[in-house]
């Protein structure tokens, strides 16, 4: 029998989550913080900025499954701008300790989890449009953009975290 697509997303979720606590248990508040150049992002920025995402993803996935073809307010804004976006969500976040940002990434994951719990496998093909993420695009897509989007900022995060000597 195969696995539904909702327990495949769920799996992949915390599978994905369980290699970015491994990559980031070793990282104290100092190295957190540290910034290779003055603009570029922390350890700590990655992890904020994966809680914008996931909270964004979260909230469009409750409109595509409250609404017919619900399309993104950001659609709306001609001048939408994703680095704008990126660096004012991480800019909102700047505050958080290095304990909270990650408290704060491990709560969303558990608000997408539960989110999953009540999701129709049937659902996973309703659409909507956003600007980033397609145009249309269906609810199954949305559900796994977490993982995906983590894959990236994991490699970010080692990288930070062990330097080139």
């Amino acid at each position: 029998m195969a696995k539904s697509p909702i327990a495949d997303i769920r799996q992949k979720l915390y599978q994905s989550r369980q290699i970015t606590l491994q990559l980031i248990s070793a990282i104290n508040d100092k190295a957190a913080t540290y910034r290779f150049r003055p603009n570029a992002w922390s350890v700590k920025d990655h992890i904020a900025h994966m809680v914008a995402v996931e909270e964004s993803i979260i909230h469009f996935a409750h409109r595509i499954l409250n609404e017919d073809c619900p399309i993104s307010p950001l659609c709306y804004d001609v001048a939408f701008n994703q680095d704008a976006w990126n660096h004012r969500e991480v800019t909102e976040r700047a505050g958080y300790t290095w304990t909270e940002a990650v408290c704060a990434m491990e709560q969303i994951r558990i608000e997408l989890l539960n989110l999953l719990e009540h999701i129709p496998q049937d659902a996973l093909n309703r659409v909507g449009a956003h600007p980033i993420w397609g145009e249309p695009v269906t609810l199954g897509s949305i559900l796994r953009i977490p993982y995906r989007h983590e894959r990236g900022h994991q490699d970010e995060i080692a990288a930070l975290h062990n330097p080139p000597k």
